[in-house]
């Protein structure tokens, strides 16, 4: 379908102002669903019993209800042994701090290192661990002693058995209600929350189209600067860590690609259809993409059905009917196009026909998307282990360790600003930092403008509170009730996607700040503090983070993209990681661990916009291609290995191995190029992949194809029926990698430089 050069669009100007935008994407995001009020309900109700728990048992301490809230929906379902674990790494770390900073409080110029390197060392083993919301509660309670002793060094040892008596409350319900009351896995959020993305861009595909085809309504709006992919991978390393195996996270990981990949496209196709064109081509066709587009739409509509329940997989299976109809009026599409080509070409303008070419090439790649199953990983040998990602101590990630010095660093700054204003109310300014500071400049200024929005919020509902609630009510009921409903507000506002769950969020978390104590408040000034210390916390991290030491999503990306490279060459027959069904089995599970790093590092770049040196959708179309190279190189090793077939003769042998043989070439090609200086040289990228050709694998694969079946497959008559069966799914397998290596060629070399298209 790609006839015509496709060069930048000239979008039209979004209608509206910024506030119809913004009212339209709250509607969109907060639009009620059962899930989502079933969830709210359920973190809401183990926030304020914990939270009143806390109160009733007189546990003394500001940061009790803010404890609970951390934990509730913040990481995989808790089980009493985690709970177990952190609790008493907690009572360790809280000990150690109250000696400590009694200690260090009379060296400010020891303290202060001090603070620097236990918080880059405990960041770097939560990061590496991914240890998640209970090692930030231990990070947060181990700063707040450090700082409290400045202002009450007499109090600090109280102040650690309050609040380690609210964690252990926090911690005793949340294990209560993950493991028997209510629990809520995380596979299950994920699968559901696929299935709405899906339904989402079926919607905007139906409001794209019908703009082309008809420009009296109102134009789609424009595609939001982020996408669901953040909060997808969230809810996968949930799934992860609550105990999917290496096999169902390969699957998961492959859904999450596949409608990452949907969405762009769906965006690129609203791009396409705001351009002010004339319309004469599409007039002639449009029963014909009418016709496509609504086969397009049933798929999406079904696949969001089904993900819910399952995800279907078998790439060489013969496709569902809706598939095959999605590329028959593909089809029936482009021979259209050829049949009326006559009547248009040399009539209409340039700009019309590169409009056309366009918005179709989308709707092949969109079909291309959904035409098949998901291509299933190999099966894991009995003996596998279960899976557990064991981080190598031997060879430390540098961006985790970049990331972990600026976390301290921010520590530090932070620490100093509350000590030089002489307020006790500031120690929000250390807990935003732990909270804010994240590893690249995209996903730093994504939660940054989301906590700053949700803090103001919060802040505002909270002195509302004070306000309504302390002169009118002395009860513990009373509060719990305000505690409810801020609380139910907060929790459906965080399980919308990535563009504004973590201000809904914020929004609990700044009330649990700045309400502390479910009690009445008649210093009015200390919770406005504690607001103020959010926003001088925010300020800090983006002194760090944008000024002092900014770290763009290409720094994070090339590390993690040579290792899944390195992975996938390990891979071939031959490799280093493809001698056992073990060997094959972590190696093809690394790679997937890998891929799955680079989507969150593609949805920084797409927030860093025009200033990151990566190109978000060549990211996210390069991960899903390496993913299922990785796959079916995996497939054909593991096959090698499990049943392996008698020598052929010496050409078809030379043949079969000289297509594994490009395909390393051309891996170990790219290799080299993200391992040099010119890495993010969008020149050299594509000198790279113009020096790849495809007759390097397509002849040995022909010669290979043929000789096989030469007098109908005489050379492997009389082997046994799985042995041909074997060697006719690794020729099939190759065919398919010859089409994936040339779209890896396609995407590679447009990762360099970034992807964010004119507003």
């Amino acid at each position: 379908m790609a006839g015509f050069a496709t060069p930048e669009l000239r979008l039209a100007q979004p209608s509206g102002g910024w506030f119809d935008r913004l009212a339209a994407l709250l509607i969109r995001e907060l639009a009620p669903s059962s899930r989502k009020l079933r969830t709210a309900l359920r973190m809401t109700t183990i926030a304020t019993l914990g939270a009143g728990l806390i109160t009733s048992c007189h546990v003394n301490n500001q940061l009790g209800t803010y404890i609970v809230w951390l934990l509730v929906g913040a990481g995989p379902m808790m089980s009493l042994r985690r709970a177990s674990a952190f609790l008493i790494a907690e009572a360790f770390a809280l000990a150690a701090s109250v000696v400590l900073a009694g200690i260090l409080v009379e060296s400010p110029w020891l303290l202060l290192p001090f603070l620097f390197a236990i918080m880059a060392l405990s960041t770097y083993l939560g990061s590496t661990f991914k240890l998640g919301a209970a090692l930030l509660l231990i990070q947060v309670v181990c700063l707040d002693t450090f700082y409290t002793v400045v202002f009450a060094p007499d109090q600090i040892g109280w102040a650690a058995g309050g609040i380690f008596g609210g964690s252990v409350i926090a911690f005793g319900t949340i294990v209560l209600f993950d493991n028997w009351l209510w629990p809520d896995l995380g596979q299950d959020l994920l699968l559901e929350a696929l299935g709405a993305s899906v339904a989402r861009d079926r919607l905007r595909l139906f409001a794209a189209v019908n703009f082309y085809l008809d420009r009296n309504g109102p134009p789609p709006p424009l595609p939001p600067p982020t996408s669901d992919l953040p909060a997808h991978m969230d809810l996968l390393n949930r799934a992860i860590a609550e105990g999917v195996s290496v096999h169902r996270q390969a699957i998961l990981l492959a859904a999450i690609t596949r409608i990452a990949r949907i969405g762009l496209e769906v965006d690129r196709l609203i791009f396409t259809a705001r351009q002010n064109v004339p319309g004469e081509v599409r007039a002639m066709l449009r029963p014909e993409i009418q016709s496509t587009v609504d086969a397009i739409a049933t798929v999406l509509d079904e696949i969001a059905y089904e993900l819910p329940t399952y995800v279907p997989v078998g790439v060489d299976q013969t496709p569902p009917a809706s598939r095959l109809r999605a590329r028959s009026t593909l089809d029936a599409l482009t021979a259209r196009v050829l049949q009326v080509r006559p009547a248009y070409i040399g009539k209409v303008s340039t700009v019309e026909l590169e409009n056309f070419a366009a918005f179709t090439d989308s709707l092949a790649v969109l079909t291309g998307h959904i035409e098949r199953l998901l291509d299933e990983p190999p099966q894991p040998p009995a003996a596998t282990p279960a899976n557990i990602a064991a981080p190598r101590f031997l060879s430390p990630d540098p961006a985790i360790v970049r990331f972990s010095l600026k976390v301290g660093v921010c520590v530090v700054i932070g620490y100093a600003v509350g000590l030089l204003t002489q307020r006790a109310d500031l120690s929000t300014i250390l807990t935003t930092v732990l909270i804010t500071a994240l590893p690249t400049y995209g996903a730093a200024l994504r939660k940054m403008n989301l906590r700053i929005v949700g803090a103001i919020i919060g802040g505002a509902v909270s002195l509302l509170a004070i306000i309504v609630v302390t002169p009118n009510f002395e009860t513990l009921p009373a509060y719990l009730l305000a505690v409810f409903i801020v609380f139910y507000v907060s929790a459906y506002a965080s399980l919308t996607s990535g563009r504004v769950a973590y201000a809904g969020k914020q929004i609990g978390t700044t009330f649990a700040l700045v309400f502390a104590g479910l009690s009445p408040a008649f210093d009015i000034y200390e919770p406005l503090w504690r607001t103020w210390g959010i926003l001088l916390g925010t300020f800090v991290v983006a002194l760090v983070t944008f000024l002092m030491w900014p770290e763009y999503a290409g720094d994070s990306l090339l590390p993690r993209l040579r290792k899944v490279i390195r992975d996938t060459l390990s891979l071939i027959p031959g490799g280093a990681a493809a001698n056992t069904e073990n060997q094959i089995q972590n190696a093809n599970s690394a790679t997937m661990r890998s891929l799955a790093e680079i989507l969150e590092v593609a949805d920084d770049a797409q927030v860093e916009g025009r200033t990151s040196l990566v190109n978000h959708n060549a990211i996210v179309e390069a991960a899903g291609t390496l993913r299922r190279i990785a796959n079916r190189l995996a497939s054909i090793a593991n096959g090698r290995i499990v049943n392996p077939v008698p020598q052929l003769d010496p050409v078809t042998e030379s043949a079969r191995e000289a297509v594994l043989e490009a395909i390393r070439r051309h891996l170990q090609t790219w290799l080299e190029f993200f391992s040099g200086p010119e890495s993010l040289n969008a020149a050299a990228a594509q000198a790279v992949a113009q020096s790849h050709s495809l007759d390097d694998m397509q002849a040995p694969l022909d010669q290979f194809g043929s000789r096989l079946e030469e007098h109908e497959f005489a050379r492997i008559a009389s082997w046994p029926l799985e042995q041909r069966r074997d060697l006719l799914a690794e020729l099939h397998s190759m065919r398919r990698l010859e089409v994936l290596t040339s779209d890896l060629n396609r995407w590679l070399p447009e990762i360099p430089g970034s992807s964010s298209p004119p507003r």
